[in-house]
């Protein structure tokens, strides 16, 4: 039940577009951070770069663009 459970959970570490931010990670802070390069989700239409990206949790909120159920989500392969 609980195998099944994360399968389905799109959590942002598994995603391919997820970057760990080190130096929070070694200091303690946690996961606050962490940020999100997925190109759609990005301001630039034109190039699709997201300069520094974007915080995961932000992104994950009820308002954020990629929303709880993790619309825009990517296996990492």
């Amino acid at each position: 039940m609980i195998n099944e459970m994360t399968e389905q959970l799109k959590l942002c570490k598994d995603c391919k577009w997820y970057r760990k931010d080190w130096l929070e990670h070694l200091t303690g802070a946690g996961d606050m951070f962490d940020t999100c390069h997925n190109p759609i989700l990005s301001e630039n239409k034109v190039t699709g770069k997201i300069k520094g990206g974007h915080y995961c949790d932000m992104m994950r909120l009820r308002y954020g663009k990629c929303g709880e159920e993790g619309k825009y989500w990517d296996a990492r392969k």
